[in-house]
């Protein structure tokens, strides 16, 4: 069994890696680490009780599914083995639009924190932040050191990240090999290369006394791929010679028939429309993926423009594949964006951020006329060349509209064949299950549709249908040699919102909810503390409710309403600020709703005297 891997001489970034035998000794200690304040949210897509999982049949081995399953994004899952836990990719998600105000979702790290004495290792299929994003949190929750096995690219991308949350000291990098492998306490790995959207993408499989289970990361055979790596095919199949007992399959596109466009097919299109654009050419994509900025750098190249990045995580990424050698661009055919508005605009291709259209990126702020450096108008070309992430899709909308009005041409799917997918159609993903032959199979990656398709095409290339199973987050799925789901665990959404992790539950969305519905009203007054007569007030002041100058009838006949709902109080001689603050809320909700329909938060002040 091959244990090479782990004998890589450096770090990315250039820190020195160190020995480590193939059975680790020591303390295995986990803490809890910097925990902030939490609230246990309630289990997205899985609403169901949590039953307290059994032991693990003597012998066998245990996938724990923690993410990623029965949804797009926040990818993690645990293999247990011999007692010990391996933890497969760590990432997050973005929030969709009844998530107000929070910047990122990741998975709940409850059952990993119960059981941190018994982590092995983390392995990452590849650098994508719905697989690793959420890595940085997970470490603070660690006070040993974790191992994390990654490919280069992999590790260079997160390196940078766990260094801007100070955890860098918390995880010792590991260099996996596609074509190679390596043991870490009972796990043994093999890594096979898979063609992506991102450079170095893997596959990996980890032994079981059964067999093998093989997780595909996400892929697509890609038999031409930009850098000459496609998926290793031949690997696969001595995979299954082995035995694969249970495999785990990316369903992203699953419901899309034939086979994905190679990313080749993406380079004549670029080279087209910037030999055309008569000014300044805008090329937005993920800063990860390095095969099309490749291609957009090629093709101004080809057409004798000097290209700029902008992006802090365009240029971190860039930096890393040109530090790799996975990039190539000449030093002199790279300008700063400072300097672009003393270039020909005929003369340049930026290659930005932005292409979800999130708020305050550099596409965003084109699209809006206040980008600081880059102003766009008629003539210039903006090209969006990257899928839609479900969920994104209003805003991406918002911004393709607002770069219309700036008069500029725009590119983008479906409109135009710009981008290609990363990952594997329902061809594909035959090809993969009709050469890995699994005995057990489980879709990931991918929301409930996108499993079910995935499902229906394994039992297409002749796997019995009671030997696939659909899992969801939470689900504890036991591998012998039977495989079968023997429980659940927590497996909810950990909201990140500013500085706070976990302390958003599903009450303050709700309250963020009905403001951003119906607005809220604040009901000032001043009583008397003895006796709770009215001194002064009430004043009332709305947000997002109705408009003062228009609806001046309403809040003053709400006004009365209050000073009559205090009179009766203070007639009863309630001076309980609680009571007299539900008095003040129910006069008020049943008022305003047979006026308006509406339901605003209202939220009373009193003040004694």
């Amino acid at each position: 069994m091959p244990d090479s891997s782990r004998s890589g001489s450096k770090q990315q970034g250039g820190s020195k890696q160190r020995g480590r035998s193939n059975q680790r000794g020591g303390s295995n200690q986990g803490g809890s680490g910097q925990t902030a304040k939490r609230n246990a949210p309630k289990a997205a897509r899985n609403p169901g009780p949590r039953q307290t999982p059994k032991g693990p049949s003597k012998g066998s081995a245990r996938v724990v599914f923690l993410g990623g399953v029965g949804e797009v994004g926040r990818n993690m899952a645990c293999v247990e083995l011999g007692g010990k836990i391996l933890i497969v990719d760590v990432g997050l998600s973005f929030p969709h639009t009844e998530m107000p105000g929070i910047d990122l979702v990741l998975p709940d790290f409850e059952y990993v924190r119960e059981h941190a004495q018994r982590v092995e290792a983390v392995v990452l299929t590849h650098g994508h932040q719905d697989h690793i994003g959420a890595l940085p949190y997970l470490l603070r929750d660690f006070e040993r050191v974790l191992p994390v096995y990654g490919t280069p690219f992999t590790l260079a991308l997160l390196e940078g990240q766990l260094e801007e949350h100070g955890v860098r000291d918390r995880a010792e990098f590991f260099t996996a090999v596609p074509g190679s492998g390596a043991s870490t306490g009972p796990f043994t790995m093999r890594f096979m290369r898979v063609t992506h959207s991102i450079p170095d993408g893997m596959a990996i499989a980890i032994d079981t006394p059964f067999g093998s289970i093989l997780h595909t990361g996400d892929f697509k055979i890609d038999q031409t791929p930009l850098d000459g790596r496609p998926t290793d095919l031949h690997a696969l199949a001595e995979e299954a010679n082995r035995g694969v007992h249970l495999l785990l399959s990316d369903s992203t596109n699953a419901e899309e028939a034939g086979y994905t466009a190679s990313e080749r097919s993406v380079g004549p299109v670029l080279q087209d429309i910037v030999g055309r654009a008569p000014k300044l050419v805008v090329v937005a994509c993920f800063s990860s993926h390095i095969h099309r900025i490749q291609q957009v750098i090629n093709a101004a190249r080809s057409n004798e423009r000097v290209v700029a990045f902008l992006g802090r995580s365009m240029h971190q990424s860039v930096e890393a594949a040109r530090r790799l050698g996975l990039l190539t661009v000449p030093d002199e055919d790279v300008v700063l964006i400072e300097d672009l508005d003393r270039l020909d605009p005929a003369r340049a291709v930026v290659i930005s951020t932005g292409s979800q259209g999130e708020p305050y990126s550099a596409l965003s702020l084109m699209a809006a006329r206040q980008h600081k450096w880059v102003k766009l108008g008629a003539g210039d070309t903006v090209v969006l060349s990257s899928s839609l992430i479900p969920g994104n899709e209003p805003a991406i909308h918002r911004v393709v509209d607002g770069l219309y009005r700036t008069g500029a041409d725009v590119f983008h799917v479906p409109a135009a064949p710009v981008h290609a997918s990363g990952h594997a159609a329902a061809e594909e993903l035959r090809l993969m299950l009709s050469l890995v032959r699994p005995r057990w199979f489980i879709p990931i990656h991918g929301e409930r549709r996108h499993l079910s398709h995935h499902a229906r095409l394994a039992t297409e290339v002749g796997i019995p249908a009671d030997h696939v199973i659909i899992a969801e987050d939470g689900d504890l799925v036991e591998v012998g040699e039977t495989v079968r789901i023997a429980g659940r665990v927590a497996a909810g959404m950990t909201l990140v919102d500013g500085l706070g992790i976990g302390d958003v539950g599903e009450l303050v969305l709700r309250d963020r909810r009905k403001l951003s519905a119906d607005g809220v009203v604040v009901v000032v007054v001043t009583i008397d503390a003895h006796h709770g007569e009215l001194v002064a007030g009430p004043d009332l002041v709305n947000r997002g409710f109705v408009l003062d100058e228009t609806s001046g009838d309403i809040l003053e006949e709400a006004r009365n309403r209050v000073m009559l709902s205090l009179k009766d109080s203070a007639a009863a001689q309630v001076v309980d600020r609680g009571a007299l603050e539900q008095n003040i809320r129910r006069t008020l909700s049943k008022y305003f709703y047979e006026m308006t329909e509406r339901k605003p938060v209202i939220l009373p002040v009193i003040m004694e005297v």
